[in-house]
């Protein structure tokens, strides 16, 4: 079977992956967020509808539809990623802090980054070790 080149997203971050040899190694990782991409939920296969989560009669089952396997059935889904929804979630959580009296975390609802907590946490261990 010859290889070819293939564009896909992600299933974890939606990053397009551009020029990806297929088929896919099960060691095949996404750039941005090392998500592993010969998984279960970026298979064309993937149904979370179904009892084992796969339309593949012949396929064995899988624990865990997010890490990498070696199922012989895997078909690259290049629109695998879909975006969550968060806005019940965000409205559930200001709900909860405005009934005990708290001001809601505006912060945690935008999605920071862990990039940006740890700046925010070194900016303030340096102000309090600043020489004033």
């Amino acid at each position: 079977m010859a290889s070819r080149d293939i564009t896909i997203q992600c299933w974890k971050c939606g990053t397009t992956l551009r020029n990806l040899l297929l088929p896919f190694s099960r060691y095949e990782e996404c750039s941005t967020c090392n998500a592993d991409l010969h998984a279960c939920i970026s298979c064309k296969n993937y149904a979370p509808a179904l009892a084992d989560s796969c339309s593949e009669d012949r396929a064995e089952f899988v624990l865990d539809n997010e890490k990498a396997n070696f199922c012989d059935f895997f078909k690259v889904n290049p629109k695998a990623y879909n975006k969550k929804d968060d806005a019940a979630a965000a409205a559930a959580k200001a709900s909860l802090a405005e009934l005990f009296g708290e001001e809601p975390d505006l912060e945690s609802e935008a999605g920071t980054s862990p990039t940006a907590e740890a700046d925010k946490a070194l900016a303030e261990l340096k102000s309090l070790f600043a020489d004033d």
